[in-house]
């Protein structure tokens, strides 16, 4: 039971059957964020690379040969996966964006856009996509029994976090917290071994 905090690169998956558009948004993720992007301008390769593993975010244009994007938000909503979908397309309409919408689209942007709007959103998004996961991981403490054993994750989840803002520091992140050092290099043991 781990949430992907601070120091976890989020991953966005980039689709576009139009390359310079790709290089577009790949330059605008790597030069100005430090998520971590993946592109391909074939959209038939979306679901081998959902399948091979998790992102946080599709950004994908609306109109493409193969899948498009509404099929794409259709096949993430079908298998309940978590990727939350951005849809670009030059093609804006009000009745395609209210489609959209309608289907859990989280934004659609109509091209031409400017960088900080890109930026902004997919900021948006993985914002949503930490308070997802963290309501999950509370949730999930919440449901152990018996006390004893929710009381551990949670020390073990407050450490882990607080090692992240103080850099691992066990003195500051004794004194920041009030517990011991030698209790909060128990608990970072205990949470390396996955315990």
């Amino acid at each position: 039971m781990d949430a992907q905090g601070p120091a976890s690169a989020q991953r966005i998956l980039a689709v576009d059957d139009e390359p310079h558009m790709l290089k577009l948004l790949e330059r605008i993720i790597t030069e100005k964020t430090a998520y971590q992007i993946t592109t391909t301008s074939n959209s038939l390769e979306v679901p081998g690379l959902l399948d091979a593993g998790a992102f946080d975010l599709i950004v994908s244009d609306l109109k493409m040969p193969g899948l498009d994007g509404m099929d794409i938000l259709r096949l993430i909503k079908e298998k309940g996966r978590d990727e939350e979908l951005i849809i670009i397309t030059a093609f804006g309409s009000l009745e395609t964006a209210i489609e959209a919408l309608s289907l859990g689209v989280f934004d659609y942007i109509t091209k031409p856009f400017k960088r900080e709007q890109i930026i902004y959103t997919v900021d948006r998004v993985m914002r949503w996509q930490t308070l997802k996961r963290e309501s999950k991981l509370v949730g999930e403490i919440f449901g152990l029994e018996p006390y004893a054993e929710a009381r551990r994750a949670f020390e073990r989840q407050y450490v882990q976090r607080l090692a992240r803002r103080c850099d691992g520091d066990v003195r500051t992140m004794a004194e920041r917290s009030g517990m011991s050092a030698e209790d909060i290099a128990a608990t970072m043991r205990q949470a390396s071994a996955g315990a």
